[in-house]
């Protein structure tokens, strides 16, 4: 597949599953062996519970593609995640604040399915927004 083809299966996988919440589509987008770097367990089982979990904290919650590269198999992605706290996350009560915050993530494509993921976002930025402290 072409590079801008990879990045519109990301754009769409972004828009989708977390902007949508639709977890009906993750068979279209997902390779039968994706692996996850950053959710535990370490596949798709894992991303689901992560996509529950931010939608049971942060219902409504938001990716904002900031910018989008691809090179070869290879997608990155700059995001900014914004929602509000309005359910249980990490232990903390819902505080009904918002918070934006900024991250990354890069995943790998194989035949338009999504094969690797890694991400990396301001997690002590999210917890100290949503904690005010």
């Amino acid at each position: 597949m072409s590079i801008n083809a990879n990045k519109d299966v990301i754009t769409r996988f972004i828009m989708e599953v977390w902007n949508g919440n639709n977890l009906d589509v993750l068979d279209e987008f997902l390779d039968p062996a994706y692996f996850d770097y950053s959710y535990q367990p370490r596949n798709r089982e894992g991303l689901e519970h992560t996509l529950l979990i931010m939608q049971a904290a942060f219902p409504g919650h938001e990716t904002i593609i900031e910018e989008i590269v691809g090179e070869a198999d290879a997608v990155a992605v700059c995001l900014t995640l914004r929602g509000t706290h309005t359910g249980p996350f990490r232990g903390l009560s819902a505080s009904g604040k918002q918070f934006e915050i900024g991250g990354y993530r890069f995943y790998k494509i194989r035949d338009g399915k999504i094969t690797l993921h890694r991400a990396l976002l301001d997690l002590p930025s999210l917890l100290q927004q949503i904690t005010g402290q």
